[in-house]
């Protein structure tokens, strides 16, 4: 399948890569002036350059780097260390006997054919701009293209997202954009009779909600919640949502973390006891865009690698296909994606990849500015420029507490040695996959849904987070865009004369397969995840055996869908300590181990990941593994991945003039 850029990412990405690409969300007051009263400039807050930067000459010093991991992060980092350093040695470490990390896809033979059973993550969000820009590129240089199962927004997999609460399943209401006036009637209608929404209608009373006091660094996000928009919003909906995404307690999450922008808003225009949806209101009238800083100046980067108008023709599938989409996977499961990475690393001369090979120790050598790294599994330590880990904070303390006596980390003080212990929280999570014979086993259609904290225990006596219909998203004929029509059959060239890509004519038909799936057997395909944090307190005695969870999600499945029939294939998988959970006081404990990354080792040892930067998506994944590249290449010493702790910042544009200023976080 021919792939290529198209007019609407050249605008959005390289014409105008200095302009962030930003959610509306606020500007420092509703107060307005100026024709109209909306086009006023920003008055206040540093200005912030939007130009693109000089890339800087490459570092000489980046000549052998070790990545810890052989997840979907390290690999990434070892793909993106390869392309921007080609001459660098790279060696990258696995302690298990297999790359991917919980990246696992599993194909099934049964009775009418194969069904693939994901036992991590299953799909890839289509994220906007720049935040899945990495993660095109890849999927694109990795020829995955021709076998990307593509779910289309019209779907019901996209359009359909249930909570269960209190004892059945709810619609939650449809998106605006596209929607039809029935589908719009019928979300006001759930809106305003289902007992999941009561008092749903207090967060228009977040306005006169008194402000955090300005002493407060953090606090749980569910009280974050709950004091901004009322208890009923916390615990029947922002429950369920963070149950699907991090398995985790609300009551216990950073809000800092995890609800940066609007953790930011709350606090910005004190003066004026503003609040998060004044704010938001402001930016919309005054036409102001607001993003983190850190994807800002990501975005601008990846504009100066782009040394040619028609790079991004090269570098990304066309994103009209992407555009349409709602989540993608692969025929052959995610794990195609991380096994696609792997053979290409493979066949990259400079580097080599140890299996089965634990790092224990990672130590400064003074005299010879160079980190070395230890394993039992080795018993000569190597010696590189820089050390990239994707490792836990429980292995940043075992570094960091070596007895080795030539490292300076051998000294590490207890407030660093604390920030590791503190932030190393983590749940289990129990996957059973089940295959039933019956293709019209569901009487509705969508992706599944969640189950919020709010369920009584008699309706969730299993402790389940959430039910996912596995078929909705495994290339269903009617779910997926077809290839035989625009815009996937396309090809695009870039005409000098009018500085733009343009469509280039078909010389044959289209004659690949018109819909790519990853099932060949009819039927349906359920996946039930329990635990999480509600099984935190448990003992290991305490938690479910394989079999046990099967009958426990049988019984699930029958209390909620009313399914009696007993599924063809059924199995299930324990993921130990799988999801971090970012504790209130995070964002502390990173700026700590900061502090600790840069007068310990230098700036040469840096983290990322989902353990560091807060988010478990696949697209953040690659996305910092990226960063993490330039960062080297660029000789950015001070990067160590957790700089944005030091200060949260974000940038502020004026759309109409695009005149930007820097604001920070209290």
């Amino acid at each position: 399948m021919p792939v290529a850029g198209c007019n609407a990412l050249y605008r959005n990405t390289v014409k105008s890569a200095l302009q962030p690409r930003v959610r509306p969300a606020t500007l420092r007051t509703l107060t307005t002036t100026g024709r109209n009263g909306y086009d006023r400039a920003p008055q206040g807050g540093s200005p912030f350059d939007l130009a693109v930067p000089s890339v800087p000459p490459p570092n000489p010093h980046a000549r052998e780097i070790a990545i810890l991991g052989g997840g979907l992060t390290g690999l990434a980092t070892a793909y993106h260390l390869s392309r921007e350093i080609p001459k660098a040695k790279i060696t990258i470490y696995e302690k298990n006997a297999r790359l991917g990390g919980w990246i696992d896809s599993e194909t099934v033979k049964v009775d009418n054919g194969d069904v693939l059973f994901e036992w991590g993550p299953r799909t890839i969000r289509c994220a906007p701009g720049i935040m899945s820009s990495a993660m095109l590129e890849m999927v694109c240089d990795l020829d995955l293209t021709n076998d990307l199962v593509a779910i289309s927004k019209e779907a019901a997999a996209a359009r359909n997202r249930y909570l269960y609460y209190p004892d059945r399943l709810v619609k939650m209401p449809a998106p605006l954009k596209g929607a039809s006036f029935s589908d719009f009637i019928e979300s006001v209608r759930t809106v305003l009779t289902e007992p999941l929404f009561e008092r749903f209608w207090n967060i228009f009373k977040e306005p006169w909600t008194p402000l955090r006091d300005e002493n407060v660094k953090d606090e749980p996000l569910g009280d974050f919640i709950s004091r901004r928009f009322g208890k009923e919003v916390a615990n029947n909906i922002a429950s369920a949502f963070f149950h699907g995404v991090y398995a985790g307690d609300i009551y216990q999450l950073s809000a800092r973390t995890l609800a940066t922008m609007m953790w930011h808003l709350e606090s910005r225009n004190r003066d004026e006891k503003s609040s998060i949806l004044l704010e938001v209101l402001a930016d919309r009238l005054n036409r102001r865009g607001i993003a983190r800083a850190d994807l800002v100046r990501h975005r601008q980067r990846f504009a100066a690698a782009l040394n040619s108008p028609d790079a991004y023709l090269r570098r990304v599938p066309n994103p009209e296909i992407f555009d349409r989409l709602s989540v993608y996977t692969f025929k052959h499961g995610l794990a195609q994606l991380t096994s696609a990475l792997e053979q290409r690393l493979r066949q990259t001369k400079n580097i080599t990849i140890l299996e089965s090979t634990a790092v224990e120790e990672v130590t400064f050598e003074k005299a010879q500015d160079r980190l070395r790294v230890g394993s039992k599994s080795s018993p000569a330590a190597s010696v590189y420029d820089y050390v990239v880990s994707t490792l836990g904070p429980r292995s940043m303390q075992q570094f960091f507490l070596s007895n080795n006596p030539r490292n300076p980390a051998g000294t590490t003080d207890e407030r660093v040695n604390a920030a590791c212990q503190h932030s190393n929280k983590s749940v289990n999570v129990m996957v059973i996959n089940l295959y039933y014979d019956n293709p019209d086993l569901l009487s509705i259609r969508g992706f599944g849904y969640l189950i919020p904290r709010s369920v009584p225990v008699e309706q969730n006596p299993e402790r389940a987070l959430g039910v996912l219909f596995g078929s909705e998203t495994s290339g269903r004929f009617d779910s997926v865009n077809r290839r035989s029509s625009p815009p996937f059959y396309i090809q695009r060239e870039w005409d000098k004369e009018k500085g733009q890509p343009v469509v280039r004519p078909q010389q044959e038909p289209y004659d690949g397969p018109d819909i790519v799936h990853q099932d060949t057997a009819p039927g349906t395909k359920l996946t039930v995840m329990m635990g999480g944090h509600w099984w935190n307190e448990w003992a290991d005695s305490d938690l479910p055996t394989e079999k046990q969870a099967i009958e426990m999600a049988q019984t699930l499945l029958k209390r909620h869908l009313n399914i009696d029939e007993r599924p063809t294939v059924a199995k299930a998988r324990l993921n130990r300590n799988c999801i971090p959970q970012p504790p209130v006081g995070y964002a502390q404990d990173m700026a700590t181990i900061h502090d600790a990354l840069l007068s310990k080792y230098k700036g040469r040892l840096k983290v990322l990941g989902p353990w560091w930067q807060g988010a478990p998506g696949m697209n953040d994944c690659v996305r910092v593994a990226r960063e993490t590249a330039w960062a080297i290449r660029d000789h950015k010493d001070e990067l160590t991945g957790l700089q944005n702790y030091m200060r949260e910042s974000f940038v502020v544009t004026h759309l109409p003039t695009r005149q930007a200023t820097i604001e920070y976080t209290e």
